[in-house]
């Protein structure tokens, strides 16, 4: 598994405990708090992130599951494709409610139409789960009519469009094994946005519009969220937006990911769409110290359009989970090795080592210069400095990012025998050719002092650790938990989610401090054990219903709560056990959703308690119901008795009493006309001569137990 740097996350929020058949919110932290006079709305949605550009920060927002987008104010932030539950605050004054029913639905309608950016009060965030393997990748490409001409042809469009989808199968690791295209050049007229930004411009406010304008038109059905693995191209005039972007893209979580992309119409837009597909697939900017994009050895820096986009570099491979053995060499103790070029298919092509000083991940690559690559054959400055075929070192950046370190000669690579060297001093790196070399300066200063900590753990809640007490102050930490004292791979975050199946395991986290010029050192915490699970409950029901009338022989049938996880997650084995009572008394066998209501029911009170059921949560909580009135007398079933056999003088008849409530007893009484036959009381009927010409019927009397008694009479029929 990769390490993947965390996104500052909103978590606790109000959630509904269960406990001891009670349903009491649970206070938490809040983001931006609205004013106390702000109205405010309960939703659950996926979180979508659009890739700010030029410094501007990611912009985040809520699909709810209504199709309607909500755009969220700045100083909320979670992973891509997230799923939220939470608290949002309604622009304007208010009185301070949260709305429901019409008033929410209303207030929800007007605030996705208006663009306007929400405050978020509290939230839940629970992140994508991981990616589940080889995906198959579709694009779907439209162009937009109304905002002006389109300077390429569809032909131009799709051919750009297809190298692109061929870029990433090839530096996918296997991931994508192949992206098709579902259609050609779909033109559509924009229903939002103008030719002013289209969804380029003015930070992408109108992105998620134009996107779901277009796509709604030209692919109705077809899921762009970025859940599923399909991709919206929309192709838009060049200069579209000013200046301020030539792409957008929303960032998905990982090579399984889709989304919409908004392109504008240059002559050789191919790196554009590679870059921005790439934010698609999870990837955030490649950086460096003098640009956001600077970065030019990697796909997701911005070199010009008239040269091929590099192949993907061992910190986004990493990142990706997608390094294959023997790609790379563990440097942090220090050696010195020869790389095969990165675009290489095999060989060693990566030494990767921890910086001493701040903890941070670096990796050392060879860029030999693939062929028609902006570095290819030494390129003039561009971003503050040029760019050269040689050993390259970049560190792990936030936000799934790379990061390129300064080289000497300002060339972004190191040739033969120029050094890279960290802050202290205490480690160097080497190039010379496709060697590098890297070296651990010794040091007798060691971080001093210093303690873990971890809050406690619970199944399916994040974990979270801490230190403090490090002389001198830590410059940063690395993190790697250990499960039943074994480290779990790729815990390397400060925060853990236990798995189910972790309950009632020991979690412990080995916290590193590092610091400029100093030796590491490592503190552990005492393992603890892992709870299970607590169970909540979605919506506003807070006990379960019972449906039915509350009569002998009448079928109740318990209406559960939601239940689910403290991030709004329901376990795939839910099974709720459930427990019914006679004023107050278990009935037994009673332990399913339904329950049919028996004589012994008659002037008794019901009543019915769930038990959420999943492996690895609690086995304590439940909810139970209000009683139910007291049971009434039953009311029989009693539909029409009907005469079975030919009316016929010397021939029987019988009286059928199909659909009357199982286990009534009989009486019948037979009449000819008006009259009840004398001694005519059995379930059949014998014709005699005195009957013909003359009607029959049959009277059906039904008594049961706990049941009134219940009389139904035939249509009559002719004897012949």
């Amino acid at each position: 598994m990769s390490f993947r740097a965390l996104r500052a996350r909103v978590t606790l929020a109000t959630a509904i405990g269960l406990t001891a058949a009670l349903l009491a919110p649970t206070q938490g932290s809040a983001v931006a708090p609205a004013r106390s006079a702000s109205d405010t709305l309960d939703v659950t949605g996926t979180v979508q992130v659009l890739a700010g550009e030029d410094g501007e920060a990611d912009r985040y927002s809520l699909l709810l599951p209504s199709g309607r987008t909500l755009e969220l104010a700045e100083g909320f932030t979670a992973e891509p494709l997230s799923r939220f539950t939470g608290k949002v605050a309604v622009p304007g004054a208010g009185s301070g409610r949260t709305l429901a029913g019409s008033s929410r639905a209303s207030t929800l309608r007007r605030v996705a139409v208006s663009g306007a950016r929400l405050e978020v009060v509290s939230a839940r965030v629970a992140e994508p789960a991981p990616s589940p393997g080889p995906t198959h990748h579709t694009t779907y490409v439209a162009r937009v009519t109304n905002f002006g001409p389109i300077g390429l042809t569809d032909a131009q469009i799709l051919a750009n469009i297809d190298a692109s989808q061929a870029y990433w199968v090839r530096e996918s690791g296997g991931q994508i094994p192949a992206w098709t295209r579902a259609t050609g050049v779909a033109a559509v007229a924009s229903t939002a946005g103008s030719p002013t930004t289209c969804g380029l411009g003015g930070g992408g406010a109108d992105f998620a519009a134009i996107t779901a304008s277009v796509g709604g038109q030209a692919f109705p059905g077809v899921d762009f969220s970025g859940a599923s693995p399909n991709h919206l191209i929309v192709v838009v005039p060049e200069n579209c937006g000013g200046t301020e972007a030539t792409g957008r893209a929303r960032v998905g979580s990982s090579f399984a990911s889709g989304g919409p992309v908004i392109i504008d119409a240059r002559q050789q837009p191919q790196p554009t769409i590679d870059h921005e597909l790439g934010h698609n697939l999870g990837l955030q900017h490649a950086s460096s110290i003098n640009d956001e994009y600077g970065d030019n050895y990697e796909v997701m820096g911005a070199g010009p359009d008239d040269k091929v986009s590099p192949v993907l570099g061992t910190v986004y491979r990493w990142e990706q989970g997608v390094i294959a053995a023997g790609e790379v060499v563990d440097g942090t103790a220090g050696g010195a090795w020869t790389l095969a070029p990165r675009a290489s298919a095999s060989g060693l092509r990566s030494v990767v080592f921890i910086d001493p000083d701040n903890g941070r991940r670096h990796f050392v690559d060879y860029r030999a210069g693939e062929a028609g690559t902006f570095y290819s054959a030494g390129a003039p400055a561009y971003y503050g400095q040029t760019y050269r075929p040689g050993i390259t070192v970049e560190r792990e950046n936030e936000a799934s990012g790379a990061y390129l370190l300064p080289a000497a000669g300002n060339d972004g690579a190191l040739q033969s025998g120029e050094v890279w060297s960290n802050s202290s001093g205490t480690l160097t790196v080497t190039g010379n050719g496709a060697g590098v070399a890297v070296t651990r300066v010794p040091t007798a200063n060691t971080v001093a002092g210093g303690t873990a900590y971890m809050s406690a753990p619970t199944a399916l809640r994040d974990v979270t650790a801490s230190a403090s007490g490090f002389a001198p102050a830590p410059a940063g930490y690395r993190y790697q938990w250990t499960f039943n004292g074994q480290p779990i791979p790729g815990a390397e975050d400060d925060t853990i989610r236990p798995t189910a199946g972790m309950a009632g395991g020991q979690l412990a986290v080995v916290v590193t401090a590092y610091a400029p010029g100093h030796n590491p050192v490592s503190r552990t915490t005492a393992a603890q054990t892992i709870g299970r699970a607590e169970w909540y409950a979605n919506g506003t029901r807070r006990y379960p219903e019972i449906s039915g009338k509350a009569r002998v022989g009448v079928k109740l049938t318990a209406l559960g709560l939601d239940w689910v996880n403290y991030y709004g997650e329901r376990p795939a084995d839910f099974a709720p056990v459930y427990r019914w009572t006679r004023n107050g008394r278990a009935i037994k066998g009673a332990t399913s959703s339904t329950y049919r209501l028996t004589v012994k029911d008659r002037g008794k009170r019901i009543q019915v308690s769930e038990f959420p059921r999943a492996g690895g949560f609690v086995t304590s909580d439940f909810a139970r119901s209000d009683t139910t009135r007291r049971v009434r007398t039953g009311k029989l079933m009693s539909p029409r008795p009907k005469i079975g056999g030919k009316a016929r003088v010397g021939k029987r008849v019988v009286a059928q009493t199909l659909g009357w409530t199982r286990g009534t007893k009989f009486r019948y009484q037979w009449f000819a006309g008006k009259k009840a036959i004398r001694g005519a009381t059995g379930k059949k009927l014998r014709i005699s001569r005195a009957m013909k010409g003359k009607r029959i019927a049959v009277k059906v009397t039904g008594r049961k137990k706990g049941f009134r008694s219940a009389s139904a009479k035939s249509r009559s029929e002719k004897v012949r």
